[in-house]
């Protein structure tokens, strides 16, 4: 199943705020149906929209741009359109602010804890010896 597709279902959940999908039987399909065809004046079969939701059966273009109109978009290729996916560039500026971090090794750490701990002893010592 396509990303898009996915998506499609995530924000039509997200939208209708019923239980997890996992969990609809054919009558929340039966009713999902009647909500988009009040939004849209468009029909999709509930069994059409249960085989998306519960496998990888893709609808048909006109089924999706139909439920894609469901959430306020103009069409599925809008849908795709506005939810792309690719490779993000970054400028000089952001690579700059986002600068790779330096990982320091456990060992390193704790080595620099224990010469730190031997200077102040030393430190102490003098202290104690000059005055």
């Amino acid at each position: 199943m396509t990303r898009h597709a996915n998506d499609l279902k995530q924000q039509i959940e997200h939208i209708l705020r019923w239980e997890q999908s996992s969990h609809w039987r054919a009558r929340d399909y039966v009713y999902l149906s009647e909500l988009v065809a009040r939004h849209t004046q468009r029909q999709v079969d509930a069994r059409e929209l249960q085989a998306f939701w519960e496998s990888s059966a893709v609808p048909p273009k006109p089924s999706l741009d139909t439920l894609a109109s469901f959430i306020d978009y103009t069409d599925w290729d809008d849908f795709c359109a506005r939810n792309a996916y690719g490779v993000m560039e970054a400028d000089e500026e952001t690579q700059l602010l986002h600068a790779p971090m330096w990982e320091i090794p456990m060992r390193w750490v704790i080595v620099l804890c224990w010469l730190s701990v031997i200077a102040s002893i030393v430190i102490g010592i003098l202290l104690v010896w000059k005055g």
